[in-house]
């Protein structure tokens, strides 16, 4: 999931840059790329995507680009790529990402961020899809032991276990997929 954060800032670059770094430090990123353009950030890994479903361990990369306009003036836009591999969104992760990339306009800008507010949607957001997960599981194990059974009432033979074990995954999943619709967690943001 991408997200774009951008804002206008009348500093001092050397004081801007620093600001920035300690600001993303502060987030748990670290520094992966830097230039007279902009920055490249990092946080998370790939193991925390699929191991946690907590997105403040999920891999975020920002490119920040610092722009200049005028003497002291330069344009921000810091790219959001929220990696969400082998997770599906809730809409406390959405809002979640959306916190995140804001974070960054109300420190820039105002010298403030709620920090806390954050990591509390972030556990939130943890707590819905762990909920999420479950629930999926037990509704796929239903739905599959349902299915397996109509089948071998209507097969005349039994199903292998590799069958077995590929309807009862298929129906975690879907049942995961239908709790976690993007057109259900669209509407509850309206």
């Amino acid at each position: 999931m991408n997200k774009l954060s951008n804002c206008n800032i009348k500093r001092n670059k050397k004081l801007l840059v620093s600001d920035i770094i300690k600001f993303y430090e502060t987030r748990g990123y670290t520094l992966i790329d830097a230039n007279a353009y902009g920055m490249t950030l990092k946080k998370g890994s790939w193991w925390g995507n699929l191991s946690s479903t907590n997105p403040l361990k999920w891999r975020t990369i920002v490119r920040l680009d610092v722009i200049k306009v005028e003497k002291m003036d330069y344009d921000l836009f810091a790219q959001y790529k929220f990696s969400s591999m082998g997770q599906f969104l809730s809409t406390k992760t959405k809002l979640f990402f959306s916190k995140e990339a804001e974070a960054f306009n109300e420190a820039m800008l105002n010298f403030k961020v709620d920090i806390e507010e954050i990591e509390q949607i972030g556990k939130e957001a943890s707590l819905e899809n762990s909920k999420n997960m479950f629930s999926a599981f037990l509704m796929g194990i239903l739905i599959a032991f349902l299915l397996i059974f109509a089948l071998k009432i209507y097969l005349p033979h039994d199903l292998p276990i590799v069958a077995n074990s590929g309807i009862t995954l298929l129906s975690i999943i879907f049942c995961n997929y239908i709790l976690n619709r993007p057109d259900k967690t669209n509407n509850k943001q309206d």
